[in-house]
């Protein structure tokens, strides 16, 4: 036992003598836990969740314009037929695998944003998500996300490390922040203290705590370091409580009672290994850890493999699949919480394909595309104008809605700060919400 708490002191020690050599953001984030610093304004209980969709998913096989005859000239192979498109107007209409999506669409509280896009548009997986994901299609230098600057603007994270979570192996930049850090995990069962003898957990534990106790550090971002720690074992005990406390509630619920979750459990999707799929089981974690109400104002989460450039349509539809019964399952999921409307959820993917098909039933990196936005307050129905088949820019669509003006409209009307700041520039917010 003595060994154990030995070593795991000087490994922890070790930790802690990286602060002598802290970079620039460690001392702005230091100088940040001086008193006074640290007040934070409040969203009112509202809940950004952010979806991800990693490759750059192809909007024109997403919401297809089935009337138009170029879409099935540029797609003779790949192109959705005209009577599997499941229609949401006249002309638009969703992947045959999106029905669930389909349904929300009807109810009133699913957005479609057409044609977004940004200028001068990068075709690079790495250029065009940095520029999504910190809002600044100019600067390859900066580090900040758009969210993490709202975290930085407002405070959240000086008070509260859980005022962001990320569900994933690799945190976004959209997260990245100057004065704090957020909750990244992958696994929410395994998020926290990992002993070094699971047998002496108590002990290590006990180490642990001693470690970061005020006073024992030799740095000089002592404060800082201690605090991190501190609050990094505090909020996975707060997760793992929150967790628990939902198995329990459905155990005991009786049958039939109105607290009980067993009986009508919104259908989460499977995946394909057994179980919920990753996103399924992503989401339905967001929808318990809301109803914990930590205090967590974004929650951030993410769908990979949408880089199709070959054999596209059996995978896209899968993705889509997907997406469209974990997005309907974590809607109903809200709705019998009674939590719909604290939540709006934003998707987005780098960027779209090229209009025409490849050799290999595929496409390739394209321009702009579509995103969902979803929320019990959100304005349903299609949103800004879709980008034209006869009007192309070197074979891909021309964006027609700036992506920025979608963050703009999460800041100024959903979370209630000025997008001016956080994304400097003036960009004009869209008629999402109710």
């Amino acid at each position: 036992m003595g060994n154990s708490r030995r070593e795991f002191i000087k490994n922890g020690l070790t930790f802690v003598s990286l602060g002598m050599a802290a970079p620039a953001v460690l001392a702005r984030a230091a100088a940040d836990t001086a008193p006074g610093g640290e007040a934070a304004k409040s969203s009112q209980g509202k809940v950004l969740v952010v979806l991800q969709m990693f490759g750059g998913n192809d909007g024109l096989n997403t919401v297809i314009p089935y009337t138009d005859p170029l879409y099935y000239q540029n797609r003779p192979v790949i192109g959705i037929p005209r009577t599997d498109v499941l229609p949401i107007s006249s002309k638009i209409g969703f992947h045959p695998a999106m029905s669930a999506m389909q349904k929300l669409y009807q109810q009133g509280h699913l957005a479609v944003v057409q044609g977004v896009g940004y200028p001068n548009p990068n075709l690079s997986h790495f250029r065009s998500t940095a520029i999504w994901e910190t809002a600044d299609p100019v600067s390859t230098i900066v580090q900040e996300g758009w969210l993490g600057r709202y975290f930085d603007d407002d405070g959240h994270l000086r008070e509260n490390p859980l005022a962001g979570i990320n569900f994933g192996a690799v945190m976004p930049r959209t997260l990245n922040s100057d004065y704090g850090s957020v909750v990244s995990m992958q696994n929410p069962a395994t998020y926290g203290f990992q002993p070094i003898y699971p047998m002496e957990k108590n002990v290590e534990v006990d180490a642990f705590t001693a470690l970061y106790s005020k006073g024992t550090m030799a740095s000089s971002y002592d404060d800082l370091v201690r605090k991190t720690g501190h609050r990094a074992y505090t909020s996975s005990e707060i997760i793992h409580k929150a967790l628990r406390k939902e198995q329990l509630d459905d155990s005991e619920a009786p049958l039939g009672s109105p607290s009980s979750q067993t009986l009508d459990a919104p259908a989460y999707p499977g995946g394909i290994r057994g179980g919920l799929s990753p996103l399924a089981k992503n989401l339905k974690s967001v929808a318990q850890l809301i109803a914990a109400d930590m205090g967590t104002t974004v929650f951030y989460v993410s769908q990979g493999g949408f880089d199709t450039h070959a054999n596209q349509p059996p995978t896209q539809a899968q993705l889509l699949q997907d997406l469209s019964e974990s997005l309907a399952a974590f809607y109903a999921d809200l709705k019998q919480r009674g939590l719909l409307d604290r939540v709006m959820l934003i998707t987005f993917s780098e960027f779209g394909r090229r209009v025409q098909q490849n050799a290999s039933n595929g496409t390739d990196h394209g321009t702009a595309s579509c995103l969902f936005v979803m929320g019990g307050r959100v304005n349903g129905g299609l949103h800004g104008e879709y980008p034209a088949l006869d009007d192309l820019d070197f074979g891909n669509l021309k964006f027609t809605t700036d992506f920025r003006d979608v963050y703009a409209t999460a800041l100024d009307e959903w979370l209630g700060v000025s997008s001016q700041k956080v994304l400097s520039g003036s960009f004009k917010p869209l008629r999402l919400l109710a």
